[in-house]
Order: structure tokens, then sequence, then C-alpha cells
């Protein structure tokens, strides 16, 4: 935009200076040249659309059928029948409408539970059928996977994995043996705002003098240590009983028990990995473990935090209350349980381990969706193309506008905020033995919960489990044909 502004400054400039010579052809010539420049330089930094890369065939008003579950909401990835003004409605049904008129198909969609999605699909294989065009589930169907019921997304027609609109993290953890059987990205903006983030409440801050954590964050220098100073001290005694109790009180932070594995995914913390054969390796580093977990204590414990292990709503109540200065949670979770909150708040990306972390490490909570094919699917190029296309149009018409769907719960307006949803959502892990139920990840609650630190017993106990669990995982795929 500068370079833009510069150009046609000195274009202007030199048609002033013409025109005070009386050359009035040249004037003329020289305006007409700084609007051809502004044009040409807007063509050159526009950003391309992801629809531009679509082969796109008509359809001839053929019924697209779409399902989701409804766990926390999801349906509206599909479900938009007409503008209502509710913004993530409003955005689904024009990407619905966009997609109907682009293919010439005729969209229709259901909701219901998860593990009635994966039955139908299970059958759908089994009998050589097909209910739906897009079957959108969460990470339950990996038993799906490993059975061989569903259909690889590598050898699906139309569907490019390397395009931005689907998740390069989540393709490069569950592709095992060559073979993808879940697939996720933009087509589901709600899987999106299933990352967790904290959020930090600004009239706390503002009240106390302390300064927005935003630049750190977004030069990616936020930090376990940086957050433990700020949130040293702040759990206060507001009643003066001597006591420090969640119904009263003010605290550092606030969050669910599930919170402390988000902390350790965030601290560059992993589990596993796809090896360069294609097959998951167990990977159990116990010291970094350790290590992480003591920051995660210090936050948690440490500084008398509300860590709530009994009522989920109230670890965000809390929050909500204006009585944390932190708070654990997924984007979608804003809306379900901070609408009626009256403080502005800001968003952060959960703390690295130090600065020689990479990048910011987003955990997904285990309601995220998952969309699977049954390896049945009647016609490879209709499927495909359609879920491309779905995808391909979220990520123009519904991924740019997400900050919105979290304003339009409350105050999340600043830029600051809207640069670090996006950072957050490209940067997210999907450990792979957490995603098929090894789960060592959660070592982390299970120790909070007993208020212990002895993680090196903890992992001599439970290593043989996970071993066994991913050997057998191995053992399924390496059986598959694709």
């Amino acid at each position: 935009m500068n370079k833009k502004l510069a150009v046609l400054l000195c274009l202007l400039m030199l048609a002033s200076s013409m025109a005070a010579c009386g050359d009035s052809t040249s004037t003329e010539t020289t305006a007409e040249t700084a609007a051809a420049a502004e044009v040409e330089t807007e063509a050159e930094t526009e950003k391309p659309k992801a629809a531009d890369t679509l082969t796109v065939t008509d359809f001839g008003g053929r019924d697209y059928r779409m399902v989701s579950t409804n766990q926390d909401n999801r349906h509206v990835d599909i479900i938009a029948e007409e503008l209502n003004g509710s913004t993530m409605n409003d955005l689904v049904y024009n990407r619905n409408t966009a997609v109907s008129e682009l293919y010439n198909v005729v969209i229709s969609a259901e909701e219901m539970g998860y593990d009635s999605i994966n039955n139908i699909a299970k059958q759908d294989a089994q009998a050589g059928d097909m209910s739906y065009e897009l079957y959108l589930t969460n990470y339950t169907a990996n038993s799906l996977a490993s059975g061989g019921f569903l259909y690889d997304f590598c050898t699906l027609p139309h569907v490019d994995l390397e395009q931005e609109w689907w998740d390069q993290n989540e393709k490069e953890d569950l592709t095992i043996y060559g073979k993808l059987y879940m697939a996720i990205g933009d087509i589901s903006p709600t899987e999106l705002l299933t990352s967790e983030c904290i959020l930090f409440n600004k009239k706390l801050f503002d009240d106390n003098g302390m300064a927005y954590p935003y630049d750190a964050a977004l030069n990616g220098e936020w930090t376990i240590d940086m957050l433990l100073e700020l949130a040293d001290g702040l759990t206060t005694d507001l009643n003066g009983d001597g006591e420090i109790k969640v119904a009263d009180d003010l605290f550092s932070v606030t969050c669910w028990s599930d919170y402390a594995q988000t902390l350790f995914y965030g601290m560059g913390g992993d589990m596993s990995y796809v090896d360069n054969d294609g097959s998951v390796v167990l990977d159990i580093d116990v010291e970094q473990c350790a290590n992480i977990y003591a920051k995660a204590y210090a936050l948690l414990k440490g500084t008398n935090g509300n860590y709530e292990i009994e009522q989920h709503e109230r670890s965000f109540k809390v929050f909500e209350e204006g009585r944390a200065y932190f708070c654990g949670i997924t984007f979608q979770k804003i809306e379900t349980f901070l609408r009626e909150m009256e403080d502005d708040y800001g968003v952060l990306p959960n703390p690295k381990y130090d600065v020689n972390q990479q990048n910011y490490s987003t955990c997904v909570s285990g309601a995220g969706s998952m969309v699977i094919v049954p390896k049945s699917c009647t016609d490879p190029e209709f499927v495909g193309s359609l879920l491309e296309g779905t995808a391909a149009l979220s990520y123009d018409m519904i991924t740019p506008d997400l900050i919105d769907v979290l304003a339009s719960t409350k105050n999340v307006r600043d830029m600051e905020s809207s640069e670090i949803v996006q950072l957050i959502i490209r940067n997210r892990n999907f450990d792979t033995a957490r995603m098929h139920d090894a789960s060592p990840d959660t070592f982390t609650e299970q120790l909070l919960r007993k208020d212990s630190t002895d993680v090196a017993s903890y992992f001599a106990s439970q290593e043989k489990n996970y071993l066994t669990k991913v050997e057998k995982l191995n053992e399924a795929y390496g059986k598959l044909e694709g």
C-alpha cells in the first residue's frame, strides 16, 4: 500500500507541474497513467482466490447431500436455510449458495450425533451404498479408518491436499503408510474454532497498568515464562475471608482440566510422528515432558489459578464475571460461555516454551470435525469435486471473517486479535497417537488432578500400554489397500 501511494504521489506531482506550464494534453496523459498504475499495482498485490484453482463441472441440478455432527453447535458448518443476520449462519448460507450455483447442484443438509454418522458411514461401506456426499463427523472415525471402511483422500479425484484450505499439519500427522482417511481444513469453520487459545481481560490489565502482550505474541516471543511473570501474585482474596474460593475471588488464570494438555502442546510437546516409511512412531521424551509439565504446574497450581476439575461451565463463568486475568478456552466456547461478558478481552496464542521454539503450536479440541468418505463411494469424481469446491469457497468466503464470528459475541474487534486468530488456526497440532486414542498427552491432566509432579513414574507405568496401541495401529493400516 505504501508503494502504491508513493507511486501515485509522484505521478500526481508530475501532473501538477505540467499543468502549471500550460500543457493540458500532458496533464490528461499523466492522470491516465496514474490511474493505470493504480490498477496495475492493485492487480499485483491482490491475493488469488481459492475458487480460481477449481475445475468446475456442471452437474445438472444433481443433489449434494451433507450431514454434520451437532456436537457443540457444529451443524452450523453446513446448515443455513436463509439469511438471518447471524454472522456464521450468513457466511455459511452465502458459501452454500456459491457452491450450488458454481456446480449446479441442489444442497440438502442435516445434523445428527457423530456416533450416528459413523454408523451410517460404516453401513454404507458394507452395503456398497452412499447416503451422503459430505460426512462431517469427528476424530472418533479413526476406528473406521483403521478398520478399512473409508476412502483414501490421497486417491480422491479433484481433492488437492497441498492447498491451504486442507490443514497441512493434519495431513502430515494423519497420513499413515501413505493413506489419509480423515481430512479437515476450512471446509469446517467451526472445526477451526475448536482451536485452543488463551484470553486476557483488558479491563483488569488496564486497571493494573499492565501492557497488553500483543507485541510479544505477534513477534513470536510470547512464552510461558512471560505468562508466569504476568500471572504471579494476581490471585486475590476479594472478600478478605482468608480463603481463595472459586465463587468469590479473583484469579490469575481460569480453565477446564483439559487445558493442561493444551499447554503441553503449546510448549512444543508431542508424543508421536509418522516416520519416513509411513509408520507411526511413539516418541516420548520424558525429560522434555517433565520440563514442560513443571511450567504448566507452576501456572495452574503455583499461581493459585482456578484449575477446574468439577464444573466445566464454572471454569469460564469466572472469566465472564471479570474475576480472572487469563482464561484457557477454545474459540467456539467463547460464544457458548462468554456471551454475556461485559469486559473487553483479547486473544493470544498459547505460549511457547521459550523463544527458541520455532512456531506456536495450537492444540485442537478432541471434538474437532473430520471429513470422511465411505470406501463404497459410488461416484468419486462428483464427491471429490464437491468437497474441493466446498473447502476452497470456505477458504475464500468464511475463514477471513472468523474474527467477525468471535466479535459478534463480544468485543474482540482489535486488529491484533484478528491477526492472532489467523496465526492460531494455521499452526494446529494433530498428534498422531492422540488422534488414534493412544492419548499419552493426558499425563498432564492425570498428574494435576493428583497434584503430583512425578512424570517419570507415570510414563514408566504407562509406556507399554501406549506402545501396544501404536503397534496395533500400524498393523491395521499396514493391511489396508488404500
